[in-house]
């Protein structure tokens, strides 16, 4: 993935790995003053060389250095250069360690963030079924293996190309039953349950007829999904002007059903297997403001998405701003007649 390129990790692992590698250049420079000298004897004048000079002096202090903290001296043999040696291979040995320990936590971070990072901008509701194999890959993942950090970003790209074929421009529509609670202020339970039940139907048949995706409700509300703007509206348009028959016709209570509607249209991640109660989104979230703001017997839109589509006839400037969109709204002929002999 193109972050674990340009990593992002904490602060002290790329401190302790650049004064690892100090460490490492420092006893690579130290072994390099103790090899020296055993082979400038071989070159001609090999020690007028000031800087060959300068070496055999540092060289002199170690020797001595190790001389004065150990005995060096086995059977005739002088070993306190291979002393030398063998604690610089030692330490280099141990600074590798630790730097391979480093670099395992610098991916691991890495990775955790670019996990993260997706797990964000997964809808809710598709995690689990498009991360589970991500999860699984980072805690059978050996850092230290080639093969499993390569698998380990397989798995990753191949759900971050699923995450973004996910990503469809959609509509969705949101419905209020207005003033809800009053109306059932002193009516019959049965004739509550019966009209309710009734007006849930008339919506359903309206978002179905219209080519809903999904859809979720609330008590006396619903929140819908369409393909385009266009069928929201349509949606709305028949959910209100179904009305006039239902309350003419159908409904039992003596109050009337009266809804406002808000539409917003925009880019989101769809997952057909997610629930619409479980999807999140900004775009989603507006529809709903769109709704609570919007006049009975309306529906309400920004302007910026009613302009483009075949739908817009009859919208006009609400006069309103919601989530920083300037509102339009659309009323229906009959609400309007209605409200008027009001």
């Amino acid at each position: 993935m193109a972050n674990s390129r340009n990593p992002g990790y904490p602060l002290y692992l790329r401190l302790a790995r650049f004064l690892l590698g100090l460490a490492n250049a420092g006893l690579l420079a130290a072994l390099a003053i103790i090899l020296i000298p055993l082979v400038t004897p071989y070159f001609k004048n090999a020690a007028s060389y000031p800087w060959i000079e300068y070496i055999e002096v540092l060289d002199g202090r170690m020797i001595r250095w190790v001389k004065s903290i150990a005995p060096t001296n086995f059977k005739g043999y002088e070993l306190a250069r291979w002393f030398l040696v063998g604690g610089i291979i030692i330490g280099r040995m141990w600074v590798d360690s630790l730097q391979r320990k480093v670099v395992t936590a610098i991916y691991r971070a890495t990775m955790q963030r670019d996990f993260d990072a997706l797990q964000s901008a997964t809808p809710a509701g598709a995690d689990a079924r498009l991360l589970a194999p991500v999860k699984e890959k980072m805690k059978a993942m050996d850092a230290r293996n080639a093969k499993s950090r390569a698998e380990l970003l397989k798995v990753m790209a191949a759900a971050k190309r699923e995450l973004e074929s996910m990503g469809r421009d959609l509509a969705f529509l949101s419905i209020d039953v207005v003033d809800s609670t009053k109306m059932k202020l002193g009516e019959d339970k049965t004739f509550i349950e019966h009209d309710f039940r009734e007006y849930k139907d008339l919506v359903d048949n309206k978002l179905r007829s219209n080519g809903s995706l999904k859809a979720a409700w609330t008590p006396d509300g619903v929140m819908a999904c369409f393909p385009t703007i266009d069928a929201a509206l349509k949606a709305a348009k028949d959910v209100i002007s179904g009305l006039a028959a239902f309350n003419a016709n159908v409904k039992m209570i003596r109050s009337n059903f009266t809804v406002r509607c808000g539409v917003n249209a925009g880019h989101v991640y769809y997952d057909e297997q997610t629930p619409m109660e479980e999807m999140s989104d900004r775009v989603i979230d507006i529809a709903g403001h769109m709704q609570k703001y919007a006049l009975p017997g309306t529906i309400a839109c920004a302007k910026q998405i009613i302009e483009p589509v075949e739908q817009r006839g009859g919208f006009s400037d609400a006069g309103k701003v919601v989530d920083g969109y300037e509102v339009y709204q659309w009323t229906s002929a009959s609400y309007q007649d209605d409200h008027a002999a009001s």
